[in-house]
């Protein structure tokens, strides 16, 4: 089979969560959370803060004063042998959120990511800084490995699915497909609307073809929900697991079913 998942048993290079509130989180609620680096820190042991520069004139007379200064991001970290990312939970701006780039199972990443949200989010969360949405976005990657010469996109994609129209044949090894929506939840008593976007980048690396599905899934709350960690958490929990299942649906929608079933995309996590 001349594409190939990147990893054994699944194609996942990359799995994202992210918590969007309705309000900027403060200064003093980012410095509280860096001040309890000890809840996470045998999982995270990295901490990033970087400096943020504001440049500013003086006003003239009668025009509002300079807006505060930005609050910087915060991320912490922990690394593989090559030095490159492994886990991250990050706040910033008006969002939480935590990077997964050594998936295993759904089970135990989705786990380890909660947790670290709950832990994060029980420092800083309050009545009035409601969640807006939910998001989960998977990339995973297809490598070429059969000849150069060879190279047919035929071989990854699920052309029975009508998710691809007839006319979109790349011929080379340097393509593009994007494509997304709004779709309703009607009957559902959790978002009011989910987006579904699917990016299919293909890129040369280090001398080899691949192809990256970027699959985001965002879960949006007409009104928000409480900003308590109990309502925050059972949203959450509900949220994630109905993403992941729609995240198989789409993924199904572009990959032949031999690919399918060398990542096991439909059986149980």
């Amino acid at each position: 089979m001349p594409f190939s998942p990147i990893g054994e048993r699944h194609a996942i290079e990359e799995v994202v969560f992210v918590l969007a509130f309705s309000r900027n989180f403060s200064g003093s609620e980012i410095d509280r959370v860096v001040e309890r680096h000890d809840l996470w820190r045998l999982d995270l042991p990295k901490l990033m803060r970087p400096q943020v520069f504001q440049f500013s004139f003086l006003p003239e007379s009668g025009e509002e004063a300079a807006p505060p200064p930005p609050v910087a991001p915060v991320a912490f970290q922990s690394f593989k042998r090559d030095g490159s990312i492994d886990w991250q939970l990050k706040i910033e701006g008006n969002s939480v959120s935590v990077n997964c780039l050594s998936y295993s199972r759904w089970n135990v990443v989705s786990r380890q990511a909660k947790n670290l949200l709950e832990k994060l989010l029980g420092l800083v969360l309050d009545q009035d800084n409601k969640m807006q949405s939910v998001t989960l976005q998977y990339i995973d990657t297809f490598v070429w490995s059969g000849d150069e010469s060879e190279y047919d996109v035929e071989a990854l994609f699920n052309r029975n699915s009508g998710f691809f129209p007839d006319k979109f044949r790349p011929s080379g090894k340097l393509w593009h497909f994007h494509q997304g929506e709004f779709a309703g939840c009607e009957g559902s008593n959790l978002p009011q609307r989910i987006l579904q976007r699917i990016h299919l980048d293909a890129v040369v690396l280090e001398g080899r073809p691949i192809v990256r599905v970027d699959t985001t899934l965002r879960a949006e709350f007409s009104g928000g929900v409480e900003g308590s960690i109990e309502a925050v958490r059972s949203t959450t929990h509900q949220t994630l697991e109905l993403l992941h299942s729609k995240n198989k649906e789409l993924l199904s929608l572009v990959i032949t079913d031999d690919l399918q079933q060398r990542i096991s995309l439909n059986r149980e996590s």
